[in-house]
């Protein structure tokens, strides 16, 4: 088997120390030794810079939110209209899926920095914004959740996936504290996630679309 080029060594080197220790707490001297790369300008010349880097890597992870939503939209498509466990469920197994791998747990908690530090607005920007699927997935949440203001759902909903995201960052956490990985059941941490992101999204509101008012939902 050849061996990966350079530009593979440096993705999966960062992957791995950023994954485990942190994306702020990773230097470039450490990913090009961890890639067994002495060319100190090799990030700049593949991916620009770190954090082009990091965004290659952060869009490993955000591209599966894309056939969620899309999974989500298809389900409100149905004569009968999902339940709310059957709404969040592609959420949740998506999630389960994520941290039965330990390169899912790696990607969990990398996301879970630079979605809540590095880019705190981009799952508010993606949903709220003009794009086919983000428009078709806020039109599903009208008939899902006939009850709540527009903005009330639209909120609960980015609230549910960031809660869920920051549970399933301290699940891979604990999934990578073990050397070599092991494959756990997760059947009790599917019901609890499930729980939280049902109550979430469906909980009885007296707010309205005033009190939602701000810059990051539309």
């Amino acid at each position: 088997m050849a061996e990966p080029d350079a530009k593979t060594r440096l993705y999966e080197s960062a992957l791995e120390l950023m994954g485990r220790n942190g994306i702020a707490a990773t230097s470039t001297r450490e990913i090009l030794a961890e890639a067994g790369i002495r060319n100190p300008s090799a990030i700049s010349y593949h991916f620009g810079s770190k954090a082009g880097l990091v965004e290659q890597l952060a869009a490993e992870l955000a591209g599966g939110q894309y056939p969620i939503l899309g999974h989500q939209t298809e389900l409100a498509s149905r004569a009968t209209l999902p339940t709310p466990p059957e709404w969040v469920a592609p959420v949740i197994d998506t999630s389960i899926a994520l941290v039965m791998t330990e390169r899912g747990c790696l990607l969990a908690r990398l996301w879970w920095e630079f979605d809540g530090y590095i880019r705190p607005q981009s799952l508010e920007q993606f949903v709220s914004g003009d794009s086919e699927i983000a428009t078709e997935w806020r039109d599903a949440l009208g008939k899902v959740f006939p009850e709540l203001p527009p903005q009330v759902r639209l909120a609960r909903n980015i609230t549910a996936m960031r809660t869920v995201g920051w549970m399933l960052a301290r699940m891979a956490a604990i999934n990578l504290s073990s050397d070599p990985f092991i494959v756990r059941s997760h059947a009790r941490f599917r019901l609890w996630l499930e729980e939280i992101a049902v109550t979430l999204v469906s909980a009885p509101t007296h707010l309205t679309d005033e009190d939602m008012r701000g810059p990051t939902v539309r």
